[in-house]
């Protein structure tokens, strides 16, 4: 019950000089009063001049520092007590008002992103209890703007919480907070896609969005993927999803070794790690045999590299699966490119967008042996070395019937394609080429964006031929909003040299 400061005052409570000051009573069960006395006070500022007062009755600076360290301490157990009592509330409310039962809980929960989850889990014990359950923890999404938060602890709490449901981990800073960029693709409807725009607009639409975290904050370090190795490495491998965006901290030699202990990965992403290509895949060849997916980004930074035939040899034994296939950033020649297309047989996605040595050759071969090819989705978008020529046979191939499972095509360029010296550029494939494979497969998607200050009339022509068409207006911009292209500054793109050196060759 209420009590008046009369009564406080027969206790051990009296004013002075406007203020309160409080004489601790000698016996704990006499808390309760003291607490209800201060509560009930609407006034702060006397508890503050209380302390003001308590405080200059200390002589030393020391007995001064150590009546504000327990005033602190007061009062921060006093606010974590009132923590506790408010989620046991919120529990007991929760308990008489929550429709679902624990199991369906459990369910709803699994559902959830990992820090969604974990916000539940704070809001009080019933929910904690649910989101505790490892069901929860199958896909641990550590993804992030703002890497400072997650950390190697982290990381292994979430892995051990999985336990024997753990099937996929993300970590890392993702443009798009997780969501694969080279995910199912959806065929948008009958159209051919030309934008012509300016170069300041695809300057700024190509160029790879730079994060600019503090590097020296960040929490996670090569060691980060070490819980994978754990128990033998009975962890890893449960893994079948693996994605890995912006952690420069990781190495060659720490990326290879937690890969080596998920012999049933699936599903491998990885953006701007500081790694090997022919290592990783010299890895995955000897330890991912059911590997499905693989999407490697390379750093912006560091010399391009490039592929040996004996590593794609070695990969297209070793990882028979691979549907989807991503390799952005990195020297790529024909022949590795057309090695890959048919050694392969399962291969229906491919983006090698950025790929610095890729002149378009490997395309008369695909024309003549496509149909014997599961290809659906071909990106070459922003190959600084693809030609007009090579792109515009392509095109009438396709309108022959060749690659009849081919739906989608990109052949996008910021300076436009290559003629007989690439320091010459065509910003448009050939007219008459995109009409007739409009005419001939109505279905087919083609993607082709260009700068607009190099476009001829015709393009502009038949741009307005489009826009007055119904088709044309069923179908947005060129790019589908279920494939989500990774871009990249020109800088990083074109910085290799012209001419294959010995390891290209080899």
């Amino acid at each position: 019950m209420p009590m008046d400061f009369q009564r406080i005052e027969k206790r051990g409570c009296h004013r002075s000089g406007g203020g309160i000051s409080l004489s601790l009573p000698p016996y704990n069960n006499n808390m309760e009063e003291v607490l209800e006395a201060l509560l009930e006070s609407s006034e702060s500022h006397l508890l503050a001049e209380s302390l003001e007062r308590l405080m200059e009755k200390r002589v030393t600076d020391v007995e001064k520092n150590y009546f504000l360290e327990k005033s602190l301490d007061l009062g921060q157990r006093l606010q974590e007590a009132a923590n506790r009592l408010t989620r046991q509330r919120a529990t007991d409310h929760n308990s008489l008002t929550w429709p679902l039962t624990h199991d369906l809980t459990v369910k709803v929960f699994s559902l959830l992103g990992t820090q969604t989850l974990c916000y539940a889990a704070a809001t009080c014990t019933l929910f904690n209890k649910s989101a505790m359950d490892p069901v929860c923890y199958a896909d641990i999404d550590l993804t992030s703007s703002d890497f400072k938060i997650i950390s190697n602890m982290t990381v292994s709490k979430m892995v051990q919480r999985a336990g024997l449901f753990f099937r996929s981990l993300k970590l890392g800073i993702s443009g798009q907070q997780g969501k694969s960029s080279t995910s199912s693709f959806k065929l948008l409807g009958s159209t051919v896609d030309i934008h012509l725009k300016s170069a300041d607009a695809l300057d700024r639409s190509w160029h790879y969005r730079n994060y600019k975290q503090d590097r020296s904050s960040f929490m996670l370090t090569r060691s980060c993927l070490e819980t994978l190795s754990s128990e033998n490495g009975m962890v890893g491998s449960m893994l079948k999803t693996l994605h890995l965006f912006n952690i420069t901290e990781i190495d060659t030699k720490a990326l290879c070794g937690a890969i080596s202990s998920c012999p049933s990965l699936s599903d491998l992403e990885l953006v701007d790690l500081h790694v090997q290509l022919k290592s990783v895949l010299s890895c995955l060849s000897s330890h991912c045999h059911f590997l499905e997916r693989l999407c490697c980004q390379s750093s912006k930074t560091g010399r391009v590299e490039g592929l040996r035939s004996y590593t794609c040899t070695q990969f297209l034994t070793g990882c028979p699966k691979i549907s989807s296939l991503s390799l952005k950033g990195f020297k790529l020649s024909d022949q590795k490119l057309d090695a890959l297309l048919k050694g392969f047989c399962n291969l229906k996605f491919v983006d090698f967008s950025t790929a610095s040595n890729l002149t378009g050759t490997f395309l008369r071969s695909l024309a003549h042996t496509g149909n014997e090819l599961q290809l659906q989705t071909l990106i070459l978008r922003d190959c600084m070395h693809l030609k007009e020529g090579e792109v515009d046979t392509f095109l009438f191939a396709l309108c022959s019937g060749e690659c009849k499972y081919l739906q989608y095509l990109d052949i996008s360029n910021k300076d436009g394609l290559a003629v007989a010296d690439w320091f010459e550029r065509q910003t448009s494939p050939s007219v008459e080429g995109i009409a007739r494979l409009r005419s001939e497969r109505p279905q087919f998607h083609l993607v082709a964006e260009f700068p607009a200050e190099k476009s001829c009339s015709d393009i502009d022509s038949m741009l307005s031929s489009f826009d007055d068409s119904d088709e044309s207006e069923a179908v947005g911009l060129g790019t589908p909003s279920s494939i989500s292209m990774s871009e990249f500054s020109s800088e990083s793109t074109y910085s290799s040299d012209t001419s294959s050196d010995s390891e290209e060759n080899g």
